[in-house]
């Protein structure tokens, strides 16, 4: 029924409408498709349509592609993969799932994903065509009588199946561990299964047919972190994205997930930039924005608390010792291994940190738990105060919490302290301009570029936090460049496509413009022309606006 409703259009769907998007253009459109059948080939790898945010954006790509000349296709998964990155347990009851399957995801996924491409007329591939039941049954027995730490562990072809397989049952039950989880084991074999699953459609799909470049949201978990990898493997140029804070707004990167790329960007793309009056104005106006989000995509306070002094009083800070202030990151978000980590993830760290720190009666030490733990549309099962509870019989007397569902504006709080410590936050980006003085322990994209100080081992870490609060003042040439970097990512990195409209309090965030071919035609869309002339043309992704 609910199909014959949807093609009625009786019921509302929030999928492009590309019968009136396309409409005024509609002879222009066919003629554009023919012309880019000779053009490079590109695969859109969606696989999971019913991520919205990303099916949606990425179908507004395919057009953008296509007008530009690029011979685009998609990839759809059809129901394959027993588990993927939609997997959670905000999506389905846990015990449902481990009995029964996530059918209900898929049927969704899939409707999702065809209204989101279908009417681009565009080729879509689908995972049922690239794997047989054979060797389905394969990856059963490979994985049968596994430990938890084979599993994790699991490599083959070079792929590591086991990292992306454990991000993504962590991302299911939204922690940093899986040594509480009862049903652990079980879970983390399903999300093993479908990782193999996906390494063997894709081996054979890329085996079979042959493309120059792959997109890719996010380019972790599962299924998108082992197509990443087996993109590796066949040598085929990766284009991996993801959001930005702005409206409507996009980061892309090469070769690998972002995550990763940002941390290593090449000095030379932002150190040169003339950073005249009107840039650091705007940069400066942007940065008070995000106080109030008023800019953003996605902004996690309801109504946040700018006059904080006796909001930190009633947590017990003592406001005449120097403040060493610690911002969290979400314990269980994107849970990769990095190279040259000093801790082996962000718990680690801070119970260290803790402890390191527990005897200093002379300073106060205060977390700010990330807002996101709480706020957001996956509330975290694994926090950071309740993690912190647990590892310490005695809190330390120095040491203060800020609560995840606080309204203390961390912008505020930064006023009160001396020095931050982060570990992955971007909230550094954010702050250096400013002078704060910034210490990054884990992988932080401000991080290797001389504007903050990255301790290289343990060792280095603890000789910083023994110097505090006698850590040297930021100098202005440190200053300058966290200006220069913050104003190349928010203005340059950063790519705003205004053929979206945006949605405040919808999913997706945003809709696709009833004009969008039209600007697309001509240009008009700005950010949406670079994005598609740097993918073919292998440029940076840097837009000087």
């Amino acid at each position: 029924l609910k199909k014959i409703l949807k093609k009625l259009k009786i019921l509302k769907k929030n999928s492009p409408d590309w019968d009136k998007i396309l409409a005024s253009k509609k002879k222009i459109y066919e003629e554009l498709k023919l012309k880019a059948k000779k053009g490079e080939k590109i695969l859109i790898c969606t696989s999971t349509g019913g991520h919205l945010f990303s099916s949606h954006f990425e179908a507004l790509l395919a057009l953008a592609l296509t007008r530009y000349g690029a011979n685009v296709e998609i990839m759809l998964c059809d129901k394959v993969l027993n588990a993927c990155h939609l997997t959670t347990t905000s999506a389905i009851e846990e015990e449902k799932y481990l009995k029964k399957g996530q059918k209900k995801i898929c049927n969704s996924c899939l409707d999702s994903g065809r209204e989101a491409f279908e009417g681009l007329g565009l080729k879509i591939n689908y995972y049922s065509k690239f794997i047989n039941d054979k060797e389905i049954l394969d990856v059963d027995k490979k994985i049968q009588n596994l430990t938890i730490d084979q599993m994790i562990e699991y490599i083959e072809d070079d792929v590591p199946i086991g990292e992306h397989a454990h991000a993504g049952a962590l991302r299911f039950y939204a922690v940093g561990t899986l040594v509480n989880e009862i049903n652990r084991k079980e879970l983390l074999k399903k999300y093993l299964h479908a990782a193999l699953v996906t390494k063997k459609i894709f081996f054979n799909f890329f085996s079979k047919k042959k493309f120059n470049k792959i997109i890719l949201n996010h380019a972790i978990y599962v299924p998108q972190g082992i197509i990443c990898d087996v993109s590796k493997v066949f040598k085929i140029k990766i284009i991996a994205y993801d959001s930005a804070y702005k409206k409507n707004s996009f980061v892309f990167s090469y070769d690998d997930t972002y995550h990763k790329n940002m941390i290593e960007e090449d000095i030379d793309d932002w150190i040169n930039i003339d950073l005249d009056k009107k840039k650091e104005e705007n940069l400066f106006n942007y940065l008070d924005s995000r106080k109030y989000g008023t800019n953003d995509m996605f902004y996690y306070f309801n109504k946040p608390s700018f006059e904080i002094e006796e909001n930190l009083n009633e947590i017990g800070v003592n406001l005449n010792k120097p403040i060493l202030g610690i911002l969290t990151n979400i314990i269980w978000d994107a849970q990769i291994i990095y190279k040259n980590h000093i801790y082996k993830n962000m718990t680690e760290w801070l119970i260290a940190t803790i402890k390191h720190l527990s005897k200093r009666n002379d300073i106060e030490v205060v977390i700010r738990c990330h807002p996101g733990e709480v706020n957001s549309d996956r509330v975290s099962k694994q926090k950071v105060k309740e993690t912190i509870y647990q590892n310490f019989k005695k809190i330390p007397d120095n040491l203060k919490i800020i609560d995840s569902d606080s309204n203390i504006s961390t912008y505020s709080f930064a006023d009160y302290c001396n020095t931050l410590v982060i570990y992955s936050t971007k909230m550094g980006m954010e702050f250096a301009p400013y002078g704060n003085k910034i210490i990054v322990v884990g992988e932080s994209y401000i991080k290797n570029k001389d504007i903050t100080l990255d301790p290289k081992t343990q060792e280095e870490y603890y000789n910083l936090l023994n110097k505090f609060p006698k850590i040297e003042k930021t100098t202005p040439e440190r200053i300058e460049r966290a200006k220069k970097y913050a104003y190349h990512y928010f203005f340059r990195r950063t790519m705003q496509v205004s053929s979206l409209d945006s949605i405040q309090n919808a999913w997706p965030p945003f809709k696709i413009n009833k004009k969008a071919l039209e600007n697309i035609i001509d240009n008009e869309d700005k950010g949406l022309e670079a994005i598609s002339q740097c993918i073919i043309n292998n440029n940076k992704f840097i837009q000087d606006i």
